[in-house]
């Protein structure tokens, strides 16, 4: 695995952890990235470790991990908590990104917050149990509006939802891709991949020839990510007619 230099102090902690884990003791992180979640798994393989990750619901993409020493048997309590947003929908047109806004506001840290739901008509938040207090008693409104929060006992299968774009390529190189969806030129799109800012399934990328596949999982330093979908059909000059899935706001 390819570690660039602004994730060797994370990848430090979580060597630090395992071995705190190898030694006996049960770790509970905050939430973590898709990519913080690959630095685990890659560490603890041949460790006595046994890594289980855990969002609050089946679909869950900010998960917290917990290390267990290999020889302990038991189901480990990660404190995450699923509080509901109710609102009046006559006032607020609600967005992944305006609920982040808001409870970023307070001042409390990305990691003690895992996904954010949006229902049909209210919003699941999973949150670290910790600051549960603080959220009932200062996140009261969502652009002004004021919002209703409760706690929320039933399981959430709510799946992911995604925008779609369809992109007309030569090949399935990553360069092309990220170049076709982000309307990037191919040497913009060659020099981020150079830099280390792109990821393909969480892994650090370096190679602008790089052939991607369906279901691989494409993300960008500062333009965010997205899922080849489905490859529909090869038009008669020979491109590839691919579905992109990007995550919606």
């Amino acid at each position: 695995m390819i570690i660039i230099p602004e994730e060797k102090n994370f990848y430090a902690q979580v060597l630090d952890q395992v071995e705190r884990t190898q030694n006996g003791k049960i770790i509970i992180t905050k939430f973590l990235t898709l990519r913080e979640q690959a630095i685990y798994k890659e560490i603890v393989k041949g460790k006595d470790v046994t890594l289980q990750f855990n969002g609050g619901y089946p679909f869950a993409e900010r998960r917290k991990a917990c290390l267990i020493p290999r020889d302990l048997n038991i189901d480990v309590d990660c404190k995450i908590e699923c509080l509901k947003i109710t609102y009046n929908q006559r006032f607020l047109d609600i967005t992944h990104r305006n609920v982040l806004g808001s409870l970023m506001s307070l001042g409390l840290e990305r990691s003690l917050f895992g996904d954010i739901v949006l229902g049909e008509k209210e919003v699941y938040i999973f949150v670290s149990r910790e600051i549960v207090p603080v959220l009932y008693n200062e996140f009261t409104h969502i652009n002004q509006v004021p919002i209703d929060l409760t706690p929320h006992y039933e399981e959430v299968l709510i799946e992911p939802k995604y925008d779609q774009k369809e992109i007309i390529i030569s090949s399935m190189r990553i360069d092309n891709l990220i170049s076709h969806v982000y309307n990037l030129s191919r040497d913009n799109a060659k020099k981020h991949i150079q830099e280390g800012l792109v990821y393909r399934n969480f892994l650090v990328c370096k190679d602008a020839d790089e052939i991607c596949q369906v279901g691989d999982i494409v993300s960008v330093r500062n333009f965010g990510r997205f899922k080849i979908g489905e490859l529909l059909r090869t038009t008669k000059t020979g491109k590839l007619v691919v579905l992109i899935l990007l995550p919606s706001a």
